[in-house]
């Protein structure tokens, strides 16, 4: 038994063996590439006409009661992707003839009587800066990368009423509107 042993001790180490130097000398073709890859994100990038330098969209002076005044602007989608909608945020701060900020009801007698956007009037009813302020508006919905321009139209009133309403002379409204895009949820 001792020679069957050996002889299979002797016949594995064998075949280990050549299983070893044959297996370094298989030989085969090979060839890599390698491949520079980037991800960018898309942007939104709302363009809002008319502005000047300073940032100014509209400015009215010397208005009184009674007085209707407008203005137009334009709104584009000059990003590379979609807009879900556009809304309108208002903030403003008021200031008596001295020019110290009061809140003295100013606010509340300059009424938004229109926004119309592609010549359709959006708002449901006139509502002051003062609401205007607690409510932001949407002004535009589903804004598409290259679509055409949108025609925004305001108009304003500063109400009159049957008082005097002399506590109003001199006074300023800041008005600062902020436009929001949006991405859509695609």
């Amino acid at each position: 038994m001792d020679i069957k042993k050996n002889l299979i001790i002797g016949i594995m180490t064998g075949l280990i063996g050549m299983a070893l130097i044959s297996g370094g000398t298989i030989a085969y073709f090979s060839d890599a590439t390698d491949t520079e890859n980037q991800i960018l994100s898309g942007y939104m990038d709302l363009d809002i006409g008319n502005v000047n330098n300073e940032g100014v969209l509209f400015e009215f002076k010397n208005k009184k009661p009674g007085d209707t005044f407008s203005h137009s602007f334009s709104m584009k989608n000059n990003g590379t992707l979609d807009m879900r909608d556009i809304s309108l945020h208002s903030k403003h701060t008021t200031y008596n003839r001295e020019g110290n900020k009061k809140n003295n009801g100013f606010a509340n007698q300059i009424i938004l009587k229109r926004i119309e956007v592609d010549n359709k009037n959006i708002l449901k009813k006139p509502m002051s800066l003062e609401k205007l302020s607690k409510t932001p508006v949407i002004l535009k919905e589903n804004i598409a990368v290259n679509s055409s321009t949108v025609q925004v139209y305001v108009e304003f009133e500063f109400k009159k009423t049957k008082e005097k309403q002399n506590e109003f002379q001199g006074n300023k409204i800041d008005l600062l509107w902020t436009f929001e895009a949006i991405q859509t949820d695609d």
